[in-house]
């Protein structure tokens, strides 16, 4: 494992909210924004491996960690926090998003930020069906009364769409109780997610080198948006996480981090 000293700054984005970021390691820059419902936090085991050959920013999306939050949110507020970060990495930094952070990303390339290469971990994006849909008001209903146990498992069900086995191992998991205590935040980004059929069209309209990482048993919406995305993006290739799901950055970092390294080494 990489020893690299970890230390965390702040930026202001466009609308004055303060975004958090660890930084380690050395070498060509690279952005790291993670998902729904977790933190900056989980995504050090990634970035520890990384850092040898990268100046690593792991930021902290809005609402959570080492960030400030706004009243006001959407979309495109995660774009511009994205920004901020990359202003501060400078010219020629790559970026990488898991999950809700993965079409945050794709959010602020469409909108131009620039990246030297792109790393996108199954994006949730509505190809086929909305992502969350009509549970959203279950899960909202849920979260509304406080019970973010209830909220979660209803996000298994319906937006994680994981079996009640897996959704039991994940209730059991160190991850749980971090993911309760997030649950708020997930009502607005899945509301978000929902509204991006409409903008598919232009994600696939990215310039960039492009990897998508799929986890080999992750759910298959998950699985689907990926494949569809690597149909369509001119410069995408695809990689298989073995044996992996939706977690694998958890689960898994040294083989995330593995894969990363390879395609970055490529565009090099």
């Amino acid at each position: 494992m990489n020893t690299s000293l970890i230390t965390t700054y702040t930026v202001r984005s466009a609308d004055g909210t303060s975004i958090g970021y660890r930084k380690l390691g050395s070498g060509s820059p690279l952005v790291l924004v993670h998902g729904s419902i977790s933190t900056g936090e989980e995504w050090i085991p990634v970035a520890e491996q990384l850092a040898d050959g990268h100046t690593v920013y792991i930021m902290d999306r809005r609402g959570r960690g080492l960030s400030s939050d706004a009243e006001d949110y959407s979309l495109g507020s995660e774009s511009e926090d994205i920004k901020a970060v990359l202003s501060t990495a400078g010219h020629g930094a790559a970026l990488v998003g898991h999950s809700y952070g993965a079409i945050c990303t794709l959010e602020a390339v469409r909108t131009g930020a620039d990246v030297s290469s792109l790393v996108l971990y199954e994006p949730p994006l509505p190809i086929e069906a909305p992502t969350a849909g009509v549970a959203l008001e279950e899960y909202a209903a849920a979260i509304k009364a406080g019970d973010g146990d209830r909220a979660l498992r209803v996000a298994a069900k319906h937006f994680l769409r994981i079996s009640p086995e897996e959704t039991e191992a994940l209730a059991e998991s160190p991850l749980w109780a971090r993911m309760v205590e997030l649950s708020p935040t997930w009502t607005r980004e899945l509301a978000e997610i929902d509204k991006t059929d409409v903008l598919v069209q232009q994600y696939i309209g990215v310039d960039a080198p492009i990897l998508l990482l799929v986890g080999e048993v992750s759910p298959a919406h998950l699985v689907g948006a990926s494949q569809y995305l690597g149909q369509h993006l001119a410069r995408a290739t695809e990689h298989v996480i073995p044996a992996q799901g939706h977690l694998a950055h958890a689960m898994a970092p040294a083989a995330v981090a593995e894969s990363i390294k390879a395609f970055l080494h490529e565009q090099n």
